[in-house]
C-alpha cells in the first residue's frame, strides 16, 4: 500500500506477483520432496510460508535500497500517527475476520437445513465468490491512493470523479463473472464439484446468491472512499453491517420464513449485499455533498 502510495503501481504489482509466482513454483516441488515424509498438504503449506517470507524480504528490500520517499529505518510507535493508522486498518481488518464469522454462521446454519450437500455447494459457491471478489478489491487498492491523495490536495471534483470512474470499472469488470453465473450456474459450481448431480441441485440457489453481485463494485469501492477520506467510523460499521448487523439474523430467520428452508441461507446473502447497497450509496452521496462544489486548487 505504501508503495501504491508512492504512485509506483507496477513495483507494487510485480512485489505481489513474485510471492505468488514463486508460491505456484515451489508448491509441486516441496509436495514431491516432503511426500515421502508423510507431508502432502502440510509441504504447500511451507511452500507459501517460504514465499510469503521472500516477499517480505524483496519489499524491506526495496525501502532499505530503493524507495525515493520512504526508508525504513529505527521503527518505533508513533502515538500520534497510530490513530490515524488504526483508522484506516480496523476497517480492512474487520472485513476479512468478520467474512470468517459470516462462513461459519453459513456452514452451520446450512447443515441443519440441507446437510452435507447443501454444504458442499455453499463451500463452492462462496469459493467462487472469494475468487471473483479479487479483482474488485483490486481495483479498490488502486482506488485508495488516488482518492486519499486528491482529498487531502482539497481537489474534491476529481475525487468525485474518480469515484464515479472506479465504481464504473468495478461493475464492467463484474461483468466478466456475473453473467456465467447468472447463465450457467451449473457448469461455474461444476468446477469445484465433482460429484455427479450436486452442482445441477444447487444451481437456482447459486443464481439467486449471486444475483447481487454486480453491485459488489459499488459497495467496495465506497467502502474504500471512507477509508480515504479519514471517515473510519463510517467504513466500520458498514462492514459490521454486512458481516453480522443484517446478515447473522436474516440468515437465521429467512429460512423459517414460508418454509424457505436451505434457499433462505443463499437469499440472506443476496438480499444483504441489495440492502447494504442502497444504504452505502446514500451514505457517499451524503459525503459528496459535504464537499465544496467546486475545487479549491489553484
Amino acid at each position: 500500500m505504501v508503495i501504491r502510495g508512492e504512485g509506483q503501481l507496477k513495483k507494487a504489482m510485480a512485489i505481489i506477483a513474485s510471492g505468488a509466482i514463486l508460491n505456484i513454483i515451489l508448491d509441486p516441488i516441496f509436495i514431491t520432496v516432503l511426500k515421502p515424509c508423510g507431508l502432502g498438504v502440510e509441504a504447500a503449506a511451507y511452500a507459501t510460508i517460504f514465499s510469503q517470507f521472500i516477499q517480505a524480504v524483496i519489499t524491506l528490500w526495496y525501502f532499505k535500497k530503493k524507495s525515493v520517499s520512504v526508508k525504513i529505518g529505527r521503527i518505533h510507535i508513533d502515538g500520534e500517527l497510530l490513530p490515524q493508522v488504526l483508522a484506516v486498518g480496523v476497517s480492512a481488518l474487520l472485513m476479512q475476520v468478520l467474512t470468517l464469522v459470516q462462513q461459519t454462521v453459513i456452514y452451520r446454519v446450512a447443515s441443519v437445513y440441507g446437510g452435507e450437500n447443501s454444504q458442499i455447494l455453499l463451500g463452492a459457491a462462496l469459493r467462487f465468490w472469494n475468487f471473483s471478489f479479487v479483482p474488485l478489491w483490486g481495483i479498490s487498492q488502486g482506488f485508495q491512493p488516488a482518492a486519499g491523495t486528491n482529498y487531502g490536495a482539497k481537489d474534491y471534483d476529481r475525487v468525485k470523479k474518480l469515484t464515479g470512474v472506479f465504481i464504473t470499472a468495478a461493475t464492467v469488470l463484474s461483468l466478466l463473472f456475473y453473467i456465467p453465473v447468472e447463465l450457467f450456474p451449473d457448469k461455474v459450481l461444476s468446477m469445484f464439484i465433482t460429484t455427479p448431480g450436486v452442482a445441477a441441485s444447487g444451481a437456482t440457489n447459486f443464481r439467486i446468491m449471486f444475483s447481487t453481485y454486480i453491485l459488489q463494485g459499488s459497495f467496495l469501492i465506497a467502502v474504500t472512499l471512507f477509508q480515504s477520506l479519514g471517515k473510519a467510523n463510517k467504513a466500520t460499521w458498514l462492514v459490521l453491517f454486512r458481516q453480522i448487523i443484517l446478515f447473522i439474523p436474516l440468515c437465521v430467520v429467512l429460512p423459517m420464513v414460508g418454509g424457505m428452508g436451505i434457499r433462505g441461507v443463499w437469499l440472506a446473502i443476496a438480499l444483504t449485499d441489495a440492502v447494504l447497497v442502497v444504504i452505502t450509496v446514500l451514505m457517499m452521496l451524503s459525503e459528496f455533498r459535504k464537499m465544496p462544489r467546486t475545487s479549491s486548487v489553484k
